[in-house]
């Protein structure tokens, strides 16, 4: 079984993929950014000379052999570039984290996130740019959106993703909806503007 656990930065992708590794007999997780840097997946910014850019396609080729291999036939892959560099043929089951943007706004600041990136990434969970990105990449039956939130125990959202996986659990997708939260409050909408 291959889960792919993608959300927002913040959503909580590598606390709920450790706490599921262990549900699932400690399986190995893999960090889609961290296997980028390593494997220097990189190109240069067409738009900063001096900053480098995901090489989508070359990761994609690297993660579909990576994925292949025997070694990692159960596994968890984590990362919010999932739906552009993963094969969905290569795959099970995968969650969308989500997060309430209120949620994120104090871990964003906890983490002394630019007003920028805060505002991209709020807006992105707002609007569900990844769930959107991961319905037209993914199959549509692998797909599940799973709300995450510091009043759950990460025990109790993987035990939720496993069961998925056993499918003794029903897959959500769609009914996550930020937008009916923040309607009324104009600091938020900001972030959508």
């Amino acid at each position: 079984m291959k889960v792919v656990i993608t959300g927002t930065p913040g959503v909580g992708k590598h606390t709920i993929a450790e706490s599921l590794s262990i549900v699932m007999g400690k399986i190995p997780i893999l960090d889609i950014n961290r296997i980028i840097l390593s494997e220097n997946l990189l190109i240069t910014s067409s738009e900063n000379k001096n900053s480098n850019e995901v090489d989508i396609q070359k990761s994609y080729e690297f993660l579909t052999l990576l994925l292949s291999k025997d070694e990692f036939q159960n596994s968890i892959i984590i990362g919010h570039l999932a739906p552009y560099v993963i094969n969905s043929h290569l795959v099970d089951l995968v969650v969308i984290l989500r997060r309430s943007p209120y949620e994120l706004k104090k871990i964003y600041q906890e983490r002394s996130y630019s007003e920028s990136k805060t505002r991209d990434n709020i807006n992105a969970e707002i609007l569900g740019i990844l769930s959107y990105d991961a319905a037209k990449n993914f199959e549509f039956s692998k797909l599940s959106e799973l709300e995450n939130s510091s009043n759950l125990l990460p025990s109790s959202v993987s035990q939720s993703i496993y069961d998925m996986c056993l499918n003794a659990k029903p897959r959500y997708f769609g009914q996550i909806d930020w937008l009916s939260l923040i309607q009324s409050d104009s600091e938020m909408l900001k972030y959508i503007k």
